[in-house]
């Protein structure tokens, strides 16, 4: 029998000694036993299709690749999935790929989101009948051109028209200068056929504002592109390479009439526009994008933890802190890297569960507007922009530093780390940059919700372990941000416009802004851990004080001064949350230490290839 090697023997140590079935935990985030066997399934016939069924071998993406290289291999693996949703007909891949990147890094990947979507929430039944056919059987491949090089989410800045001929029934998209130059769109350089080109309607000179246009931008018997319109490649990113990411210029493309989409306006034969009940729709595809990109950036920031916990548990370095210790130790000895790494731990399975309630508040605003009900969408608006803020700077800002967990490894390619970074890294602008999309613009959009709970106990420190003191804490912090928020922009107004006023008070905006949204997060991590099972729920519970309890106590934690400022937590408490968060790194840190190193990831998912033929990273 071979001698097992050391790298194996500790991660069997880390596993040996779990007290909860790690099958269990995966069929708890995958929505269950039956939808996991059927993700899992899907993985593997995408894997055997693009022959990566052997992990001894490196993938080509890991050398000699150039800009041509990674294209190809986007169009490889994003045909391989788009095969594989339409002959067995599930949705596995639709927000991400078969490595969990988002899925516009696949030159098919906004056929079910940005460009599938727009279709389904703004068109006629008429429209919707005709296109999404073609969409969900690939027969037509689109993207979704709004960015302009001069402006992207300032919709009223961009400058693309699309003039009605009267004479010929037509719209003439054009692009009247350099700065219109449609400029970003995933698949606009190469691969797609179609696009959702946002252009400002004009009839008879005037402008009705931005609008949704379909528009064919290649031929769909030799590919060729159609008269007047250009397209390209803008060349290497930090990531998304897989992806034709490109640019279009239009020169008076005529399209019918028919292609506007009249989901929410229409315009009549003889130029009548006819505007919608409520302009607001028009925010539906950018709210579903959104909550989209929250859940692909969940999964990439937890494959960067778990390779960190893999790495930490059989890397050894140093012989500790005991005087007679002659044996190195495994880095996940040290307390700082227990910190570290359960601390963007507790983030990543927080995010893991306000990404559903965030699912699930959309499908709540969707069932509402069906029945002409609107009343909920500011809300769902600032709670979408501000949690794709939230969530897309934590995870970027934890995958970085999961990989400064792993040292000199964390920067080679084999770790995974550039890839998973490289994709997160553009995820803060992408769909707004955070900074922009956070404050909200109205008071009314958070005030309405929120209400100050009683002060917290102050008898013992393990209160603070209880849903109901975090909760209050949390609670206590955005209402009185918010109201101080509007306060400012109250008493600003008195001598400025609103704008003005909103532009001077900024940062307390976005102060207010993210502790709202950690209050949404920390209520949806409250409410989605009672699973049946006693072991994992007790590993949840810890899971969340955790991340409830840092977010409090950890200086570096964004907002954490609020907390205290207004003496509403006494440094006594502030001290007893402390040794709470000591305490986890004894006994309870190893525990959760041993789930970390799982995560329910397939190697070829991790894209880790650090120890392969070791044992180093095993399957989840």
């Amino acid at each position: 029998m071979a001698t097992q090697n050391r790298q194996k023997a500790l991660m069997e140590l880390a596993r040996g000694s779990a007290s909860f079935s790690s099958r269990e935990l995966t069929y708890l985030l995958y929505e269950g036993k039956e939808a996991t066997e059927r993700r899992e399934a899907a993985f593997t016939r995408v894997e055997n299709a693009l022959g990566l069924s052997d992990t001894m071998k490196l993938p080509s993406v890991y050398a000699n690749q150039d800009r041509e290289g990674y294209y190809l291999d986007g169009l490889a693996f994003g045909k391989a999935i788009m095969d594989d949703e339409i002959q067995h007909r599930h949705g596995v891949f639709d927000y991400h790929t078969h490595r969990y990147a988002l899925i516009i890094s696949s030159p098919f990947g906004h056929n079910p989101t940005m460009f599938g979507a727009t279709l389904k929430l703004q068109t006629s039944p008429e429209q919707r009948k005709y296109w999404m056919p073609l969409v969900e059987s690939g027969k037509i491949i689109g993207t979704y051109a709004q960015t302009e090089l001069g402006h992207g989410t300032y919709l009223r800045g961009l400058e693309t028209t699309a003039t009605l001929d009267l004479d010929t029934d037509e719209f003439i998209i054009h692009s009247p200068t350099l700065t219109s130059t449609k400029y970003w769109p995933s698949a606009l350089g190469f691969s797609a056929s179609h696009a959702i080109v946002m252009a400002n309607l004009i009839i008879k000179e005037r402008n009705y504002g931005m609008q949704p246009f379909i528009v064919q931008l290649r031929s769909l018997d030799d590919f060729s592109l159609m008269p007047g319109v250009e397209t390209g490649d803008i060349g290497l990113k930090m990531g998304f390479n897989s992806s034709d990411m490109g640019y279009a210029v239009f020169t008076n493309l005529r399209i019918p009439r028919t292609h506007l989409l009249m989901g929410n306006v229409q315009v009549h034969r003889d130029g009548t526009f006819v505007e919608g009940k409520h302009q607001k729709l028009a925010y539906a595809t950018m709210m579903y994008t959104r909550d989209r990109i929250v859940h692909a950036m969940v999964y990439r920031f937890a494959q960067a933890v778990v390779i960190a916990t893999r790495y930490s548990t059989v890397r050894e370095q140093g012989i500790g802190f005991s005087p007679t210790s002659t044996a190195e130790w495994p880095i996940m000895a040290y307390k700082s890297q227990h910190y570290r790494l359960l601390s963007l731990m507790a983030q990543a399975y927080a995010l893991f569960f306000a990404a559903k309630e965030c699912t699930t508040i959309y499908n709540t605003l969707t069932a509402r507007q069906i029945a002409d009900d609107h009343s909920f969408l500011p809300y769902v608006h600032a709670t979408t922009a501000a949690l794709k803020a939230y969530a897309t700077q934590i995870a970027y800002d934890g995958a970085d530093e999961a990989r400064k967990c792993c040292g000199g490894y964390g920067y080679s390619v084999l770790s995974g780390f550039p890839s998973i970074v490289g994709d997160l890294a553009p995820m803060p602008t992408l769909e707004g940059e955070n900074y922009v999309i956070r404050p909200p613009r109205r008071r009314g959009h958070l005030l309405p919700r929120l209400r100050s709970l009683p002060y917290p106990p102050s008898s013992s420190a393990s209160d603070f372990l209880t849903p109901e003191t975090q909760l209050a804490a949390f609670r206590h912090r955005a209402t009185r941000l918010a109201f101080r928020a509007h306060h400012l922009l109250a008493a600003a107004q008195a001598t400025m416009p609103y704008a003005q006023a909103w532009n001077t008070h900024m940062l307390p905006l976005v102060h207010a802004a993210r502790a709202h949204i950690e209050l949404f997060v920390l209520s949806a991590f409250i409410a989605h851990t009672s699973p049946p099972d006693p072991a994992i729920r007790t590993v949840l519970h810890r899971l969340r004080s955790l991340f409830a309890l840092t977010a409090i106590e950890n200086p570096l934690s964004h907002g954490s001064l609020h907390f205290v400022e207004d003496g509403y937590l006494s440094l006594p408490q502030l001290e007893g949350i402390r040794e709470l968060v000591g305490d986890f790194w004894g006994s309870w840190g190893l525990r959760l230490w041993r789930w970390g190193t799982r995560g329910g990831f397939r190697m070829l998912v991790l894209g880790a290839r650090l120890g392969v033929g070791m044992g180093m990273f095993m399957r989840g």
